[in-house]
């Protein structure tokens, strides 16, 4: 058997240790806390019941009473049977569409916007968002952080598929950037899912892991640990540089 010649090509760098060019975050319990997107969500729903109903009921305490136990899946089916409203499968949907498509009532962590200005200062910004449209384009719009990104890619216009784990969403990013993979952060916070594809792909992976977070307790799959993780946006300029 021919012996294996080395290779003349460096070594790689660590991701740990590379010049960061552009820094892109996730949008959901990154940039702003997703409970304010559930209540005030909730509170949408409630609100088109009332009108629709003509019934005072707390709708939107026991959604969020419930939420707030640990139970988030199939909300509006059970507040269905839970206030006996009687409403179809057709009706649940609308309901549905109400929560997704209402204008959010939220607003960015502390220190969000000053930080976005600080790093446009030094590299390239962008935000990667899974999620239905148009819920996502109005958070955003909601936030006012639009005009502080380089480049924004919902993985929604893609399709479904390009959902992360799924590395397209990165890859397209990136490409908009015009920086290579090795001189890319990602900044998100569902282990479960967001640092899979860019750890794969060379990037810098940071979680912002703090109180309050939907996805906080998700186990990270094989190769989907992040680089750094921090407690607060405050601490993500000394993680990147």
């Amino acid at each position: 058997m021919k012996p294996t010649e080395p290779s003349n090509s460096p070594p790689r760098t660590p991701p740990e240790t590379r010049s960061i060019q552009a820094v892109v975050f996730d949008l959901d319990d990154t940039l702003y806390p997703e409970r304010q997107y559930v209540r005030s969500g909730y509170a949408a729903v409630a609100a088109f019941l009332r009108e629709r109903l003509g019934r005072a009921e707390a709708f939107e305490d026991w959604l969020w009473d419930r939420f707030c136990s640990g139970q988030s899946s199939r909300a509006l089916d059970a507040m269905n049977a839970e206030f006996h409203l009687g409403r179809s499968d057709e009706q649940i949907r609308e309901l549905v569409s109400v929560y997704r498509e209402h204008r959010p009532d939220i607003r960015p962590r502390e220190g969000a916007a000053a930080l976005l200005g600080r790093l446009g200062r030094r590299c390239r910004l962008a935000l990667l968002s899974d999620g239905f449209l148009p819920a996502q384009k109005r958070k955003l719009e909601a936030l006012g952080l639009e005009p502080l990104f380089d480049a924004i890619v919902f993985t929604e216009e893609m399709g479904r598929e390009c959902w992360k784990p799924s590395a397209a969403g990165f890859e397209a990013v990136r490409s908009k950037l015009r920086v290579p993979h090795e001189g890319c952060a990602y900044v998100g916070d569902n282990p479960a899912k967001d640092f899979v594809a860019p750890n794969r792909l060379g990037w810098r992976t940071v979680r912002l892991a703090c109180e309050g977070q939907v996805h906080a307790h998700e186990p990270a799959p094989a190769g989907g640990e992040p680089h750094r993780t921090i407690a607060h946006l405050d601490e993500l300029e000394a993680a990147l540089f």
